[in-house]
């Protein structure tokens, strides 16, 4: 939202995102590195050499210097690593879903001057913790958006955003490929999807959302798309029988929908776009559906339908 409707990012927060792209640089081959050896895919002999620096590095803001760029395509560039970064969205620890596109361009915003470009920019990773928000007019609208994280610390926030501010619509995100990642130990047998679906169903069920607009967001169909091929997702819901992206998708779709049958909502009230949020340019024509959905229903709620 802020690249599309906030004249983008000032310097000072460009800079902010370069560090975080070098951070995000340097987890991603951490990262790879031990996925691998929890696959037990060895690396090769100089590729091991030059993981010991990566393994030991603490600093995640340290300079990246032509000599740290070679070890590290080096490591990428390894069959090992290679072979784990193909499974990169069925593991649980790794993170840098976007680390191909990183390492590729890893020189440039490594430069002294660096600046980053959007495209950069929507690919980070950064937890969203706190409670962040912008401001921005739409059309004949003025939009007031809240970032509220969904871990688990996070959730209290909630009600800060349910009882001072008094949403008028929720926007609610989840990874289509979450469906058979693990979530740590301590929740054996629960996939990121079972929890995305339980925090869904506790704030659909908030008295204080009962008049909200509720929009779903299905995203990363991108590389949805790509690991149904590969994973199987009839082997996590056996109910499910589909053969298609879109049969896919659906089925997804209406697990979050299907919650609402038993809360103020009803199935048919809840919003579903299927979405990849890098591409900024479809997401602007997705805002201009929720923005008009959004519309819609606050004049149903008043009683003045369209």
């Amino acid at each position: 939202m802020q690249i599309l409707h906030c004249n983008g990012f000032d310097d000072t927060e460009n800079a902010n995102y370069i560090r975080i792209l070098i951070s995000n640089f340097y987890t991603g081959v951490k990262e790879l590195i031990s996925c691998a050896e929890e696959k037990n895919k060895p690396l090769s002999k100089k590729s091991k050499k030059s993981s010991k620096f990566f393994k030991e590095l603490t600093n995640l803001e340290t300079p990246v210097t032509e000599e740290i760029l070679e070890d590290a395509n080096r490591i990428w560039n390894d069959e090992a690593v290679q072979e784990v970064w193909e499974l990169r969205d069925s593991l649980a620890n790794f993170t840098i879903i976007n680390f191909d596109y990183i390492i590729k361009n890893m020189e440039r915003l490594s430069a002294p001057d660096a600046f980053a470009t959007n495209d950069d920019i929507v690919r980070c990773r950064q937890r969203t913790t706190g409670l962040s928000d912008i401001e921005f007019p739409y059309g004949k609208h003025y939009f007031h958006l809240f970032d509220v994280g969904g871990q688990k610390p996070e959730r209290r926030k909630w009600d800060v955003i349910a009882n001072t501010h008094k949403p008028t619509a929720l926007l609610f995100f989840t990874s289509l490929v979450d469906f058979d990642i693990p979530l740590q130990i301590e929740d054996e047998g629960k996939t990121r999807m079972d929890e995305s679906l339980e925090v869904w169903d506790e704030i659909i069920n908030k008295e204080e959302f009962e008049n909200a607009t509720f929009i779903l967001f299905l995203n990363k169909v991108d590389l949805f798309e790509d690991k149904i091929e590969r994973v199987n997702l009839g082997d996590y819901y056996p109910e499910y029988d589909g053969k298609s992206l879109e049969a896919a998708s659906d089925f997804l779709e209406n697990l979050f929908k299907n919650k609402a049958e038993n809360s103020r909502h009803s199935p048919e009230t809840i919003y579903a776009h299927t979405t990849c949020a890098i591409d900024t340019q479809v997401m602007g024509k997705v805002f201009d559906s929720v923005s008009e959905e959004i519309f819609k229903q606050r004049l149903a709620f008043a009683g003045l339908d369209m």
